[in-house]
């Protein structure tokens, strides 16, 4: 069974206030449980987590560095600055697909000026529920080549 370590950014949990005003009413915990759904339709084994910051992001992936096939990232505002997960991800060489939500502001400017999109194999900017649906298609796919 494929393994993926997911992992929000910063401000993610704002996702239901930022829906309210949509009218679409999607809060984190609702597209953890879209994910873990649409994971467990495909055959895939999942590991959730929510960061603030560079550092615990950091940890999270060198911890599970041996027993993650892929890594999906929302990285928010740090995919502009965090070097540190740069450097680890070229070294551990861990496939990462980079997903940014439209519903943020910054997002464009987030995913064009992303440090870690030469790094990335797939990268997905759209709508919260889609962004992570095609993101987890397209390693399902990769996963049966």
């Amino acid at each position: 069974m494929m393994k993926i370590l997911v992992i929000h950014g910063p401000n993610i949990h704002l996702l239901g206030k930022i829906s309210a005003k949509t009218g679409t009413r999607l809060t984190l915990d609702k597209l953890n449980t879209f994910l873990r759904r649409e994971a467990r339709d495909k055959g895939i084994e999942l590991k959730i987590y929510h960061f603030f910051d560079e550092k615990n992001i950091y940890k999270c992936v060198n911890s599970n560095r041996n027993n993650t096939d892929y890594l999906l990232f929302s990285p928010g505002g740090l995919a502009n600055n965090c070097y540190s997960l740069r450097e680890l991800l070229s070294i551990i060489n861990i496939p990462v697909a980079e997903v940014h939500l439209t519903e943020f502001p910054f997002s464009k400017e987030n995913f064009s000026n992303s440090i870690i999109k030469d790094l990335s194999s797939i990268r997905i900017i759209d709508q919260a529920q889609e962004a992570y649906r095609k993101a987890v298609t397209e390693i399902s796919l990769i996963k049966t080549k």
